[in-house]
C-alpha cells in the first residue's frame, strides 16, 4: 500500500513537472514569438520615413505583448527624459488607471532607478517604500524590468497581478529578453531624433552656403549698350565648383570669367569662392597701374604675348591674374591637389576686342553673324596645378551680331536617366540653327538639357555665359 501511495506521488510529482515544463516551453515560444515581432518592428522602423510614428506602435505593441505573455492585470511602460523625469507612458497620460498612476509617480521611478535589475517581487506589501505605494491596491505581485542602454536607465516596465507570487524568474528571463529590444528600439528612435536635428541644420548651414555662393555671382548681369551679356547656373548638389563672373574695370573694358573647380560639393565651393575672389583683386589691382613704359611692362610679365598692341597693356596686366591665381594655389594649396580650369577674357566693348586666357577650359564658341562655328582653345593648363608656368594671351574680333557662348563641362556631360550624356555634339548642332539673341540661345539650350535630364538626378554642375555683340560699332 505504501509503495502505491509513493507511486502516485512520484508520478504526480512528474507530471507537476511535465506542466511546469510545457508552462514554460509556452511561455519561452511567446517570448521567441515577441522577440521575432520586435526585431521584424525594428527593420521596419529603419526604414520608416518616420520612425517616430512608428516607435510609438512599436511601444505601444510591445506593452500589449509583454501583458499578454505574463498574464499581467495591470501595468505600466514609461520613458524617462534626460533629467529622470517620466516623458512618456503607455498606456498614456490621460488612460492611466490610479495604480498606473502609481506606477509613474517620481517615488516609484526613484525607486525602480535604484534597482537596475529585473525583479520579480512576491508581495509589494512586504517591501519597504512599494509598502506606502500601493496600500490601497489589491495587486500584491510586481515584476520591475528596467529597460537600460550602456548602463543608463531609459525607462521601466512594471507589471502587476493580485496574485502574491505570480511573477517567477521564468517569465522574468524572458521579460528581460523583450526589454532589450525595447531599448534597441528607444535608443535607434533617440538617434535617429538627434540624427535629424542635425541633419536639418546641416541643411540650414547648406542653404545658407548656397545663398552665400550665389551672392557671389553677378546680380543683375552687366548691361552695356550694345552688347547681350545671359548666364544661367544649375549646381549638381546644394553648392557647386562652377562659377561666372563679369565685371567692369576702370577704363570701360569688361571681364569676362567662366570657372570650373575640381571635384564636385563643398570643398569645391570653397576653392570656387577663393578662385574667383583671386582674379578679382588681381586684375583689379592691375588694371589700375599705368605703365610708364609698354616695354617694361611686358619685359616683367609672366604672360606670353604675341603681337599685341599698345593700347592693350592695361587689358594683359588684368589677365595676369590668371598667372598669380595659379601660384598662389600651386603654392600654398599643392597638398589639396585643387585646381580650376578658367577663361577670363577682356572685352573691349567699343572695338569688339576679346583678349583671353583660356586655362585648360572647355574651349568656347564663337558663333559668327554669318553662322560660321569657331572655338577659343586653351591657351595653358588649368589653374593651379604647376607653380610658375606661362599662359599665352590671345586676341579675338567680335563682329556684330556674333555670340561667344562659354559653358562648363557639365553641359555636355549632362546625363539622361539612362547615363547617356547632353554632348558636346548636341550643343554645336543647336549653335547651328539660327540665333536672333544670346537670351533666346541660353533659353533654348536650357530646354533642351532639362528635356534631356528629365528626372535624374544633376551629374555635374551646369554653367552658362553668353555674349552677344549686337549693334554695328562706333568710331571715334
Amino acid at each position: 500500500m505504501d509503495a502505491q501511495i509513493q507511486s502516485i506521488e512520484n508520478l504526480l510529482e512528474q507530471m507537476a513537472a511535465l506542466q511546469k515544463e510545457v508552462a514554460e516551453l509556452k511561455i519561452a515560444k511567446l517570448a521567441l514569438e515577441a522577440q521575432n515581432r520586435m526585431q521584424e518592428n525594428l527593420l521596419n522602423m529603419a526604414e520608416s520615413p518616420k520612425p517616430e510614428e512608428m516607435l510609438a506602435s512599436i511601444l505601444q505593441q510591445a506593452f500589449e505583448i509583454s501583458c499578454k505573455l505574463t498574464g499581467a492585470e495591470s501595468g505600466c511602460l514609461v520613458f524617462l527624459n534626460a533629467n529622470g523625469a517620466v516623458q512618456q507612458s503607455i498606456p498614456k497620460e490621460e488612460d492611466l488607471t490610479p495604480v498606473q498612476l502609481i506606477l509613474t509617480s517620481p517615488m516609484y521611478i526613484d525607486w525602480a532607478n535604484s534597482h537596475h535589475q529585473v525583479i520579480p517581487i512576491a508581495d509589494v506589501q512586504q517591501i519597504e517604500g512599494l509598502r506606502s505605494l500601493f496600500d490601497h491596491s489589491s495587486l500584491r505581485s510586481m515584476l520591475s524590468i528596467p529597460i537600460l542602454r550602456k548602463g543608463k536607465l531609459l525607462g521601466v516596465l512594471t507589471l502587476m497581478h493580485s496574485q502574491p507570487g505570480y511573477f517567477g524568474t521564468v517569465i522574468a528571463e524572458f521579460m528581460q529578453s523583450v526589454t532589450r529590444q525595447i531599448a534597441l528600439a528607444t535608443e535607434y528612435a533617440r538617434c535617429y531624433e538627434e540624427l535629424d536635428n542635425y541633419s536639418h541644420k546641416l541643411k540650414q548651414e547648406l542653404e545658407r552656403a548656397r545663398e552665400i555662393q550665389r551672392d557671389f555671382l553677378p546680380n543683375p548681369m552687366i548691361s552695356v549698350p550694345g552688347w547681350e551679356f545671359v548666364a544661367c547656373f544649375y549646381p549638381a548638389r546644394q553648392v557647386a565648383g562652377d562659377f561666372y563672373d563679369t565685371f567692369r574695370f576702370p577704363d570701360g573694358s569688361i571681364g569676362l570669367v567662366v570657372g570650373d573647380v575640381c571635384d564636385k560639393g563643398v570643398g569645391a565651393a570653397l576653392f570656387m569662392g577663393l578662385f574667383r575672389s583671386l582674379l578679382r583683386i588681381f586684375s583689379g589691382y592691375y588694371s589700375f597701374q599705368v605703365p610708364s613704359q609698354t616695354d617694361e611692362v611686358l619685359a616683367n610679365s609672366e604672360v606670353e604675348v604675341a603681337e599685341v598692341p599698345p593700347n592693350t597693356v592695361k587689358i594683359i596686366d588684368a589677365l595676369k591674374a590668371i598667372v598669380l591665381t595659379n601660384n598662389y594655389i600651386a603654392q600654398n594649396h599643392e597638398r589639396l591637389c585643387m585646381f580650376a580650369t578658367i577663361f577670363f577674357g577682356v572685352l573691349n566693348p567699343t572695338t569688339g576686342i576679346l583678349t583671353y586666357i583660356n586655362g585648360g577650359h572647355v574651349p568656347p564658341i564663337i558663333k559668327r553673324a554669318s553662322g560660321t562655328l569657331e572655338r577659343l582653345k586653351p591657351t595653358g593648363p588649368a589653374v593651379g596645378t604647376i607653380y610658375n608656368i606661362d599662359y599665352e594671351v590671345k586676341r579675338v574680333q567680335l563682329e556684330p551680331g556674333d555670340i561667344v557662348l562659354s559653358f562648363s563641362d557639365g553641359v555636355p556631360d549632362a546625363r539622361s536617366s539612362e547615363n547617356v550624356p547632353f554632348t558636346e555634339q548636341r550643343l554645336l548642332s543647336l549653335l547651328e540653327e539660327p540665333v536672333p539673341s544670346a537670351v533666346s540661345l541660353v533659353e533654348r539650350l536650357k530646354t533642351e538639357i532639362r528635356s534631356h535630364i528629365a528626372e535624374a538626378d544633376p551629374f555635374d554642375d551646369i554653367t552658362v555665359l553668353a555674349v552677344r555683340h549686337n549693334l554695328p560699332l562706333t568710331t571715334n
